[in-house]
This record gives structure tokens, sequence and C-alpha cells, in this order.
């Protein structure tokens, strides 16, 4: 009988196969990384379309006016006097005024992330950062401003911020924290170019970078109620920081900020702070940078180098939504021509 020789692969062969393996999971795994990273910034692009449909439909029973960011919870102004005087029992924010239902204090849907995925980027850790005031496991590690038990009107965890110079904040009289300009709400009417006019933005999902002192207390607090603006609080001059352009007197001016005003890699920089409070030039360092892979490169009208060249997602007023780096919104001007609602003109100054 004839015998059948079966032939096996030899260690060469092997070693052949499994190089060529490698070789196409080492080809496939960025392109995987890259589908799913837009498939994510898409869906943040998705869900900030759906809060300018929410605002869209807020500033229309609330008659043509933009909401405010946010508020201390209990707000009166009685013969130009603001109470309370700090944020004892929390704040009010934006984002609940778009969540659809009538929600009541320390309400068990504020103590649950399900339910607003609207504001959530999947970008974002954790879907983005949770409220000054919030329920034990949604702490991040940081103590509520309030006090234990005490919850703030706002979505448990949130990555998207409101352009400061349409949506007032806390701010309403003269004299309150030290404000002299106080805010005022300001009407759809006073905007013209709404295409060119960012509402909204995202923010960095990272609690050390969205942080800022106590207001009842001392300490680091959340700050994701923070807005943003596009102001250079060190060339306007006369401003404590760049979140406290209420303090800016009449006769002064607000200068915008160039490209240059802003930090190159942010990211870089605020980790290298080691739990201290960010304070930049302007703001708009607080626009997180989360789209794309983490690269450094030159952008135009900078003299600086070593720019994040990642992207975000952009609201504008008329509703329609852009992903670009954010110094093309400041190279296009896109952040405001006037600090409408720190001017009265257009505005109004009682509280809808």
């Amino acid at each position: 009988m004839q015998r059948r020789i079966r032939r096996a692969f030899t260690l060469v062969e092997l070693l052949v196969v499994i190089g060529i393996i490698a070789v196409l999971i080492s080809i496939l795994l960025p392109a995987l990384s890259r589908a799913r990273e837009s498939a994510r910034t898409i869906a943040c692009a998705s869900n900030l379309r759906e809060i300018g449909q929410a605002l869209a439909g807020y500033i229309s029973e609330n008659k043509g006016t933009f909401p405010p960011s946010n508020y201390y919870y209990g707000l009166a102004v009685a013969n130009g006097v603001q109470t309370p005087a700090t944020p004892t029992q929390g704040y009010v924010h934006w984002s609940s005024f778009l969540y659809g239902q009538t929600l009541t204090q320390n309400d068990a849907r504020f103590q649950t992330p399900n339910g607003w995925e609207m504001f959530q980027c999947p970008s974002l850790q954790n879907g983005g950062v949770p409220p000054a005031n919030t329920y034990a496991a949604n702490s991040d590690g940081l103590a509520n401003e309030a006090g234990a038990g005490v919850i703030d009107f706002q979505a448990p965890r949130l990555s998207y911020m409101l352009n400061e110079i349409l949506t007032p904040r806390s701010v309403f009289t003269v004299g309150f924290r030290s404000a002299v300009r106080p805010y005022h709400f300001v009407r759809t009417s006073a905007i013209s170019d709404t295409s060119n006019l960012i509402l909204a933005t995202e923010m960095w999902g990272i609690q050390a970078f969205m942080e800022a002192s106590s207001n009842v207390g001392s300490g680091a607090v959340s700050n994701s109620r923070r807005p943003v603006s596009g102001i250079d609080y060190k060339l306007t001059g006369t401003i404590a920081s760049a979140d406290k352009a209420y303090t800016l007197p009449w006769a002064n001016t607000f200068v915008w900020a160039t490209v240059d005003s802003m930090t190159p890699d942010p990211s870089t920089v605020f980790a290298a702070l080691n739990g201290a409070i960010p304070s930049p030039k302007t703001t708009l360092d607080f626009v997180g940078r989360n789209h794309g892979s983490y690269t450094l490169g030159e952008v135009g009208n900078s003299t600086q180098t070593g720019w994040d060249m990642r992207k975000s997602n952009f609201l504008y007023v008329d509703g329609h939504v852009e992903t670009k780096h954010i110094t093309d919104t400041v190279n296009l001007n896109q952040w405001g021509s006037d600090f409408y609602d720190l001017d009265p003109t257009g505005s109004i100054s009682t509280i809808p």
C-alpha cells in the first residue's frame, strides 16, 4: 500500500501568516477607530441640533426671549435687591427648561442620567460633567457646593454650554456680586445675522477643567453651568477674570478675542495646573476640542504653534450645526458683535 504523506505548515509559513494578519489588523484598527469617532461626532452634533430645536421651542413660548444660562434657585428681585445672595439651594440651569416635563426640587429625574441623553456627547467621558450640586454617585469626587442633599435643576451629565452674550447668568441687579452691568434678557429680534452667530457648543468632559471657586464657601466646585463668551478680558481690562464680564464699567467696551487670545493646547496646560482652577484670558479655552485624533499643528492668524487640532460642534442661532476648529469661529467673528445681555440696547431687564 502506498503511504499518504500529510504536509503541515512549516514554522516559517506560520510566522508569515501571523505577520500578514498583524499587518491587516494594523491597517484596519485605525480605520475602525476613525469610523467610531466619526460616528460619535455625528451623534454629538445630532444632540446639539436637537438642543437647538428645543431652544427654539422655549424661545417661541417665552415672547421670543433667549433663556438664562443659569441662576440661583429661589431668584427674586424686589426694589432693586436680588435674593438669595448665595446659591444655598443650588442652581437652575437652562437644560432643565428643555427637558420637556415639569420638574420640582429634588425630583427623582435629576438623580439619573437616563432620559437626559440629548445633553450628553458620546465623545466625552461619562457623557459630560456633573452639576455643582448632584447626587453622591454622580459627584466625580467633588462635594456639593450647597451641601449634601441639594440637587441642581440641571442635566445630571452635561456636555454643552451656551453663548453668554445671549443668555444671562445669575446677576440681575447692580452691585450683586460686584456687578456694574446687570444682565438683561435678550429677544431674538435684537439679532440679525442668525446663521453666523453661535448659540451653543461643547465643553471639556474633564471635571478638573470645568471648576470654579465656590459661591457659598471655599474650595472648588463643578462649573458645568458656565456659559462661554468670545471676549479677551486682559485686552478688555478692568475685569477680574474672563467669566466676570458684568464688572466692566459702562465707560469701557468689550474687546473680542483673537486667535492668539486662546491657549493652543488647553488640555495640556490645564492638566499641568495640578488641581488649581484654570483662569485663561478667554473662556473660549473652555470649549472642548473633542473630535478627531489628538495632533498638534498650526492655525491661521496665529503666532503660536502647538495647537490641539481636534474639532468641536457649534450650534448657530438659526439652528444649524457645524463641526470645525475653535479658531475658525474666531477668524469668522462668530461669537458676536455686541455683548447683548450686558447692554440694554435691544434687551429687556425683566425676568420672563
